[in-house]
């Protein structure tokens, strides 16, 4: 699909719903990375001053007209529940969306190098466990592949954390981190035991990397 059309149309058809109620509209997710398929969601970001029952259903009905209802997925608030929110997780968010309509970093507390940290951290912490949980009691290699994909969220963090720079695809992000982390990027297969501890390994070392001395 042309997804720059579709957002422009729904940008314009939050506008007539709600006005100067609307703060922000981005889009997340592998159509704002670029890298799309034909099974992708859409995961549009919307951000407005008043959110509360009379919104949430006033959008639903809105949604439930488009013939993309089935793959509309994303995130909707209030800006003050943003504001609100676990800084490491609207940091991710904010460096996440591609802006269509208005900037989100100028609605919210500043990003900060411990959020971007603690971003990372959590995010090795949650891989860490998990794995470590399912080698030993689950054994289900079919949960492996969405723990690789919660891993390159992770990597794309780290990277921010150690360099500045913020590589929204993943396809780009390959081409700049080591070797390690180009595997975990990379790997074909990760539905098998093997798989599992090298996904093991590598939180690890990443959650100790980047633990303050």
């Amino acid at each position: 699909m042309d997804i720059n059309s579709f957002m422009e149309s729904f940008k314009e058809n939050l506008l007539t719903l709600f006005g100067d109620n609307l703060l922000f509209l981005g889009l997340q997710g592998s159509y704002g990375r670029g890298e799309a398929k034909e099974t992708s969601d859409i995961d549009p970001v919307i951000i407005l001053q008043q959110c509360g029952k009379d919104e949430i259903l006033k959008y639903r009905a809105y949604i439930d007209t488009l013939p993309e209802k089935g793959i509309l997925c994303g995130f909707v608030s209030s800006i003050d529940e943003l504001r609100a929110w676990e800084s490491a997780d609207r940091a991710q968010l904010i460096l996440d969306a591609k802006p269509v309509y208005r900037d989100l970093a100028e609605l919210c507390p500043p990003i900060t190098r411990d959020d971007i940290r603690r971003a990372v951290q959590q995010g090795a912490c949650a891989i860490y466990h998990a794995s470590s949980h399912n080698i030993l009691h689950a054994r289900n290699w079919s949960i492996l592949p969405e723990l690789y994909k919660g891993a390159r969220f992770t990597i794309r963090m780290k990277h921010y954390l150690l360099t500045g720079v913020y590589v929204s695809a993943f396809r780009e992000l390959t081409a700049v981190v080591d070797e390690e982390e180009k595997t975990i990027l990379e790997v074909q297969d990760p539905g098998r035991e093997d798989a599992a501890f090298m996904l093991l390994e590598w939180a690890s070392k990443t959650m100790r990397d980047i633990t303050p001395n």
